[in-house]
């Protein structure tokens, strides 16, 4: 049977590794991952896409997790070609990007109570915008309806250093932002849990 890889985006780069913090209560931030998919060499990933997941845990058992389509870049122009600028994209592939959350949130600045969310983003040059929107199950951004939308928060995305192979999102180690990193390119939005 194949084994899942967990890594980290840390500086644009992937690193195999779990990433824990010292709880100092039972709010804080427990553990953070990212599940990449089964053993993919990003030099030469296999055709289509993967799946990939990332997940927060806080030290009292709440957890978050992100579930999308893992499409590679394989030497592609992915922003303003793949994913056309000021378009809402499914920040992934195939189907609509989930978050399933057991615990209340705030994202960009609105509570978004436990439950499951798709998340879309409108990439534009210099400002991205996450939607946090409330219908599931959604094929790409085909079904998409800005109507649903119960959150967004808007961002400026940071050039990397190092591209990144395969889209990967992450929960910052501190929970505070939630990050988005494909080819040259990340946007981390504001994330944080709500008080209760």
């Amino acid at each position: 049977m194949r084994t899942l890889l967990l890594s980290l985006v840390l500086a644009g780069a992937a690193q195999a590794q779990h990433r824990h913090s010292a709880p100092s209560d039972t709010a804080s931030v427990a553990e953070t991952f990212v599940v990449t998919g089964l053993r993919v060499d990003e030099a030469d990933p296999p055709p289509g896409s993967a799946v990939g997941r990332a997940g927060l845990r806080f030290a009292d058992g709440g957890y978050v997790s992100v579930v999308h389509g893992k499409p590679y870049a394989r030497g592609r122009v992915v922003w303003g070609g793949l994913v056309a600028d000021g378009d809402v994209w499914a920040a992934g592939a195939h189907r609509a990007t989930e978050l399933v959350t057991t615990v209340p949130l705030v994202i960009g600045g609105t509570r978004v109570e436990a439950g499951a969310y798709s998340l879309f983003v409108t990439p534009a040059p210099g400002v991205w915008t996450l939607h946090v929107n409330t219908a599931l199950g959604m094929h790409l951004a085909d079904e998409y309806d800005a109507a649903l939308d119960l959150a967004t928060a808007t961002v400026a995305p940071v050039a990397l250093a190092e591209p990144v192979e395969g889209l990967t999102w992450a929960f910052a180690d501190d929970g505070s932002a939630l990050t988005l990193a494909w080819a040259d390119r990340s946007a981390s939005f504001p994330f944080a849990r709500a008080d209760r």
